[in-house]
């Protein structure tokens, strides 16, 4: 299921997080690990923008703003290298096939790019300095989600072994995603999966319940759906903590009443909020 799996890492503690949990993931999918490290190509060339008048925003030909830039790209350079040699050091004593890569860039486009030729895209919350995500997200963890072109697992600050699975489902196809996703995850010994409907006061929601079970029926798959009424960020969350789930999985986009859009409310509040590492299908 997933044999390619990107991490960015900036050397911060939720990068490790991260890099820790894929190494969990890529144990019991066989999976090789990719590890990224992007020098933000903005902070190399702030001696430019930052001495420039407001006519001439990069005067490269100052000799003087050009060594500053190539001493901080330099310093950079050292520092990411030291991340990615620990990370490999790290994959190594798993026993987890991994690779590293430098890149310069924006540090979004950078991932986005890369996830193109992944299964997965696993990433902390917050990087070095909160850069990659502020108190409702920034922009790289935003950009990330919106964008990736593979499933995108946000970690919390510890590791968890996945063995319960919940699956918050709406009927929308981003949601059908996130239930096919969690329902292949299960295939491995020792996992359960819950299918979580939250019914917020729209009728349609019973029959999004009665389909739901339908196809868990029809595909021979060994689940607990469950038909909850509430808010429905409060209430996956609320089941997360009950049935001590170890990884919720949802999708980014949903209906308008459910998961409304994204990170405008049920995604960014059960991201914020779960113990647990949330599964992002987009």
């Amino acid at each position: 299921m997933f044999s390619k799996i990107l991490v960015p890492v900036d050397g911060s503690d939720d990068g490790w997080v991260a890099l820790d949990q894929a190494i969990e993931v890529a144990r019991e999918e066989n999976a090789t690990i990719h590890v990224l490290f992007i020098a933000d190509s903005r902070i190399i060339e702030a001696p430019y923008w930052t001495a420039a008048p407001p006519d001439e925003p990069i005067p490269g030909a100052d000799p003087h703003l050009t060594d500053i830039a190539l001493t901080i790209g330099r310093m950079i350079a050292s520092y990411g290298e030291k991340v990615l040699a620990e990370a490999q050091q790290r994959c190594q004593a798993a026993q987890v096939p991994c690779e590293t890569e430098y890149r310069v860039g924006s540090v979004s486009n950078e991932i986005i790019h890369a996830s193109a030729h992944m299964d997965l895209v696993v990433i902390g919350r917050y990087g070095l300095g909160a850069a990659w995500a502020g108190p409702t997200f920034g922009s790289v963890f935003e950009a990330v989600v919106r964008h990736a072109k593979a499933p995108v697992l946000a970690v919390q600050s510890e590791v968890r072994p996945i063995q319960r699975i919940l699956v918050a489902y709406d009927g929308s196809e981003r949601a059908k995603d996130a239930l096919h996703l969690g329902a292949d995850m299960v295939a491995t010994p020792g996992r359960e999966l819950l299918v979580l409907v939250v019914n917020d006061g729209h009728p349609q929601m019973l029959d999004v319940f009665a389909e739901v079970k339908e196809w868990l029926e029809a595909h021979e798959i060994d689940a607990l759906p469950l038909f909850e009424e509430g808010e429905p960020a409060e209430t996956i969350l609320r089941i997360e903590r009950e049935y001590d789930c170890s990884l919720i999985v949802m999708g980014a986009y949903g209906h308008s009443h459910f998961m409304k859009i994204f990170f405008g409310s049920t995604v960014d509040e059960v991201v914020h909020q779960a113990v647990s590492p949330v599964l992002i299908c987009h």
